[in-house]
């Protein structure tokens, strides 16, 4: 308020309604009328009344100025807070929006995983209902394997050269030997078995045969138990037979790689083109092969063998092809090889001496 106590809109002359610039246009005109500069020529009463009052309009128009930036300001805030205000509200509508449609949509989830629930409950119950004798059938196969696994035959070395006629004599010899050998047939299934040579040239092998079957234990504590009794089998007269045993031990380490034939490896790997297949790999299987099929007389597979056969035409590029100049050749050779043929050939050695696998326990 001015230092007279007028109140500052009637020394303006303006009223409590007036704007901010009916406001600033009023004080100019004022200041046309009463600034000092306009009387420097007018008596000295008159000045000082000139500036007494130009001091009263300038605090008059300062009081008013600031007030209406204070309530510029209160407005611009209570308008942010309307803002922020409405804002909230509609974000918390959204959010309730939101949330009501995932509860809905949840709610529809759970309704279709209970009827998919529902509905494949039906289908494994009729399922059940249909394969029943099936099922059935199959456990009792597994039972009848399982039982035919436990029972184990009287093992015997098994080759043609292990007669056991008198005309034909021993065949085990100083330089024979006898090592754990394990097999991983087409579906994973790892068996163990032994395998003896007569000499150490290792051109014919023996395995642990019963009635014309190769013999695979599950594992290689179960076959080390079957090998201690010696009264139920024919195996101990190989030479070195108890350093064998204490070879097994307790802890029955597996076989090394060189004892290891994965013939699921072998399978897996026919399907890719001959130049990514891995020779040794094939060519330490193909000789297995050869024994297991020598040592029952598997013919079929003996014929898959045999001289000039493609799998042998195969197996000599393998043993060839790692030779830095002579292998060229074969390795120009297997690059243009179709391997179907040679596929086919060594799915069927495999399946042949499958044939011939009893599984024990």
């Amino acid at each position: 308020m001015p230092s007279d106590g007028q109140d500052p809109y009637t020394l303006l002359g303006v009223t409590r309604d007036s704007s901010l610039a009916e406001i600033r246009e009023r004080y100019l005109v004022l200041v046309q009328i009463w600034h000092p500069d306009r009387h420097q020529s007018s008596p000295e009463s008159v000045r000082d009344e000139v500036t007494r009052q130009m001091q009263w309009i300038n605090a008059a128009y300062k009081n008013l100025t600031d007030a209406h930036e204070r309530e510029a300001r209160a407005r611009q805030a209570r308008d942010r807070q309307n803002r922020e205000r409405q804002n909230r509200e509609r974000q918390n509508r959204e959010r309730q929006d939101r949330e009501r449609k995932d509860r809905e949509r949840q709610n529809r989830e759970r309704q279709d995983r209970e009827r998919q629930d529902r509905e494949r409950q039906d289908r494994e119950r009729e399922a059940r209902e249909r394969q029943d004798p099936e099922r059935l059938r199959k456990e009792r196969q597994d039972r009848e394997r399982e039982t035919r696994e436990r029972e184990h035959p009287r093992a015997r070395w098994t080759h043609p050269r292990c007669g056991g006629t008198s005309q034909q004599g021993t065949p085990w010899g100083t330089t024979s030997s006898v090592q754990p050998v394990a097999i991983a047939l087409r579906h994973g299934e790892v068996g163990y078995t032994l395998r003896a040579y007569f000499d150490d040239q290792r051109g014919e092998a023996a395995f642990l045969g019963a009635q014309g079957h190769l013999l695979l234990f599950r594992s290689l504590a179960s076959m080390r138990t079957y090998l201690t009794r010696v009264e139920a089998h024919e195996l101990s007269g190989v030479p070195g037979w108890e350093s064998l045993l204490d070879r097994l031990g307790d802890t029955t380490i597996e076989p090394d790689d060189e004892h290891f034939y994965e013939f699921d490896l072998i399978l897996h790997s026919l399907r890719f083109p001959p130049m990514q297949w891995v020779p040794a790999l094939f060519i330490a299987h193909r000789d297995i092969i050869g024994e297991i099929a020598e040592a029952f007389s598997l013919d079929d597979v003996l014929n898959l063998l045999a001289a000039g056969s493609p799998l042998d035409q195969l197996d000599d590029l393998f043993r060839r092809a790692h030779r830095p100049l002579a292998g060229w050749g074969a390795r120009r050779h297997l690059a243009s090889l179709q391997g179907a043929q040679a596929s086919t050939v060594w799915r069927k050695a495999v399946r042949g001496i499958e044939e011939r696998v009893r599984w024990l326990r």
